[in-house]
């Protein structure tokens, strides 16, 4: 009987997985890391070593206090937790490091940390419940504060509740953000949205602006994200076809972001896939596998290949992690160049005194969407019949065709 190419290859991988470990030499190898194959303890370093080199400037640090005595200063982070891989590896690798941290400082740790897992079941029934995070918690009780937060609570803040007060004819003595519904107003935002693309792109915004927003309510120095190698290059990918191709060194570097916050990404070395095999098997710092708290992960397809070819149903980003996460054991190389290739990327400098940023994702405006043509309509920054003139090109892009709407927030 002709063996099939996919049963070499699961036989090439059954071969690799019993050899010794390529690092220790001593214990049989249980996981493929990038053609290398290692033990548990060994992928284990391999993934902590990754994430302690993004973490070092978040160690225990000691100052003078009023009275001139030195103590130990901490900082408050903030994680989002979507109970994907990433987010949830996430959560142990910052677990074990203040672990660590406790034990060489007499119990001090360098920050504690705020995870804010944002329920979007309003929009999306099928999204993890509330509940899940209960487990979560439980698992990882000694980092910090766990908190969730509906999607259409990016309403609660004032500057975001007032513009729409005044859309509404709401007197500001008289009523406030709990005057009209939330829900029905994001449903109605979305609703009036003219593609599956442009709602989850605008979703995916809203997400990140009530985040920000939160973090700079709470004092948080940084706002640590959970995106890997992948999510990364599918971000570059997906954000440049979007047309928003400007604000990829402002959406996947590390350092100071446009809304006055640090974003930082220390699982950004890793793939997904080796994020999947770290909480899917016993490791020495996580005995129990992390896997059965990572409700929001399905390791199959939401698409099928037919209708990524054709493009129907199936998003610009959805797209593009169907791809990466298509190519990521074979080529890993490909993923990562994509990152590094981003990385060279410098954000649009602005003449002193000049302050330009799009009113829907609040990123420097890229010139502004005004002085673009979308479809035969050519939109005029000047006049005032077009909202698209304060927008980049993307998010008018995403806009254009959208019938009457309230914006939640301003630039």
């Amino acid at each position: 009987m002709v063996t099939t190419e996919l049963e070499n290859g699961i036989r090439a991988l059954e071969l690799k997985a019993i050899q010794k470990c390529k690092r220790c030499k001593e214990i049989d190898a249980l996981v493929i890391v990038r053609q290398e194959s290692l033990c548990s303890e060994c992928f284990d370093k391999y993934v902590r070593s990754k994430y302690i080199k993004r973490m070092e400037s978040f160690r225990v640090r000691y100052a003078p206090n009023d009275t001139g005595v030195i103590v130990p200063t901490q900082t408050t982070l903030l994680i989002p937790l979507s109970f994907g891989v990433s987010s949830t590896a996430l959560l142990n690798l910052i677990s074990n490091q203040l672990k660590a941290q406790r034990q060489r400082s007499n119990g001090q740790t360098g920050y504690n940390c705020l995870v804010i897992h944002v329920d979007e079941s309003c929009v999306d029934p099928s999204v993890p419940p509330q509940e899940s995070i209960s487990a979560v918690q439980e698992r990882f009780s000694d980092i910090g504060t766990f908190r969730v937060v509906n999607i259409e609570d990016i309403y609660d803040f004032r500057n975001v509740a007032r513009e729409v007060e005044l859309d509404h004819g709401v007197d500001e003595e008289k009523g406030g953000s709990d005057t009209f519904d939330k829900k029905e107003v994001l449903m109605h935002l979305l609703s009036s949205l003219p593609s599956t693309t442009s709602r989850m792109d605008i979703l995916s915004i809203l997400r990140t602006r009530l985040i920000v927003e939160i973090a700079k309510k709470e004092g948080c120095a940084a706002v640590l994200w959970g995106d890997s190698t992948t999510r990364l290059a599918q971000k570059t990918l997906a954000e440049t076809a979007k047309g928003r191709g400007f604000s990829i060194p402002w959406q996947t570097a590390d350092g100071d972001s446009p809304f006055g916050i640090e974003f930082r990404y220390p699982v950004r070395d890793l793939l997904k896939n080796e994020l999947v095999n770290y909480v899917s098997i016993p490791l020495p710092t996580s005995p129990k596998p992390l896997l059965p708290l990572c409700v929001a992960y399905s390791p199959d397809a939401k698409h099928t290949a037919a209708n990524a070819a054709s493009g129907r149903n199936i998003t610009i980003d959805e797209l593009m992690i169907q791809y990466f996460d298509g190519i990521e054991t074979q080529y890993p190389s490909i993923v990562a160049n994509v990152v590094s290739t981003a990385g060279k990327l410098k954000p649009l400098r602005r003449p002193a005194g000049i302050n330009i940023s799009c009113k829907i994702c609040g990123l420097p405006g890229d010139g502004a969407g005004g002085d673009i043509t979308l479809s035969a309509l050519t939109l005029n920054a000047v006049t005032e019949l077009n909202a698209e003139s304060s927008m980049c090109y993307g998010c008018a892009r995403a806009m254009h065709g959208a019938g009457a709407y309230d914006w939640p927030l301003e630039p």
